[in-house]
């Protein structure tokens, strides 16, 4: 009996070794379609066998995730780390419960596989990824923090790391910080063309952000008080803009394009929320962003359908105008008087004038 379930042990191994070595040369060449159907087709007889299982459906998990589906992918990911947990496994899962929305799910599972596995250095990573994605910097910078100093990283994932580091300290506005840790990385990867181009657009979106400073002072400056219904939908504004976590800048634009369409137009409103978000919404389209319309009316409970049509208000009222005075006007982050290119990217809601990084 011993003899014949150590043959059976053997046999199953050569089978899964021989499976394996397949995956790694269809991976290669991107043929993941064929991953999959030799996965199930050898997943069978494997019951006793937890390892072998567990390794073959990561591999699943891997050309799944690789062909976009990440609802196929995260049943095999999550099977292979009840099987057999390890990093590629923990790592797998949380990135099909990112893909499905569920972020909190892939925190969770990072925080235990960081635990479970303190020298996987890219599992704190990507966790400080996804608290980063929303806006969670802070949280996120001090996760790298930990990481152990003494760990030995491939050079690309400290290349990466220079950058991260440098995203979230720009992110939270700590510049200087910023230009510091870019300079220590190119100072020890002197050949990373990734890090000196950073480098380059970390200073002009230093300066993006300090030019919108600026104009947003000198709108702050000059808007005057609004009494009665006029000043509830400057109330509004305000309120919808801090609810949706925007910019400064894109509030009081908001609010300049709510006082010139107020003195064009004579204009009674009843429902002053309504009005807000029409307004937040506008200032976004001439950003030339895509929010939902249903969403920012929900986030201050007012009707999608009657901020809508406040919304065609002010389109026809911005037709009037020529285009470079209305974005001069009212534009935030497409303002022209902001000098210089910069990329925004939008993050937990708010929007960060950060440097972009390939993933490791």
């Amino acid at each position: 009996m011993g003899q014949s379930t150590g043959h059976d042990s053997g046999d199953a191994t050569e089978r899964v070794e021989r499976a394996l070595r397949k995956c790694v040369a269809w991976s290669k060449s991107g043929q993941h379609r064929k991953i999959v159907a030799e996965v199930d087709r050898q997943i069978t007889g494997l019951e006793n066998h937890p390892r072998l299982k567990s390794a073959l459906l990561i591999w699943k998990a891997q050309a799944d995730l690789a062909l976009g589906r990440a609802e196929h992918a995260l049943p095999s990911a999550s099977q292979s780390w009840d099987l057999h947990p390890s990093p590629h496994s923990c790592h797998l899962t949380a990135v099909a419960l990112e893909a499905l929305a569920d972020r909190d799910g892939a925190e969770e599972l990072l925080r235990m596989g960081w635990r479970l596995f303190p020298e996987a250095v890219h599992l704190p990573v990507q966790l400080a990824v996804i608290l980063s994605d929303q806006g969670r910097h802070p949280e996120a910078l001090d996760i790298l923090t930990e990481l152990p100093v003494d760990h030995p990283v491939p050079e690309d994932l400290q290349i990466f790391l220079f950058g991260l580091r440098s995203n979230l300290l720009a992110a939270m506005g700590r510049w200087a910080e910023a230009d510091d840790v870019l300079k220590q990385g190119i100072d020890r990867h002197p050949e990373s063309d990734v890090l000196s181009d950073a480098h380059s657009t970390l200073s002009s979106a230093r300066k993006r952000n300090e030019a919108e400073k600026a104009l947003a002072s000198s709108w702050a400056s000059t808007l005057e008080r609004l009494e009665g219904t006029g000043g509830e939908v400057d109330e509004a504004i305000i309120r919808c803009g801090e609810v949706n976590e925007f910019p400064e800048i894109v509030v009081l634009a908001a609010r300049r394009l709510w006082r010139a369409y107020r003195e064009n137009r004579r204009v009674r409103p009843q429902v002053p929320d309504v009005w807000g978000a029409a307004f937040i919404y506008s200032v976004l389209e001439l950003d030339r962003e895509q929010p939902s319309i249903t969403a920012t009316a929900r986030s201050i409970a007012v009707n999608p359908s009657s901020v809508r049509k406040i919304i065609l208000q002010v389109r026809s009222f911005l037709e009037t105008l020529d285009p470079e005075i209305a974005r001069r006007a009212f534009a935030a982050h497409t303002n022209p008087r902001l000098e210089g290119p910069s990329r925004s990217v939008r993050t937990g809601g708010r929007t960060a004038d950060i440097v972009q990084f390939p993933s490791p």
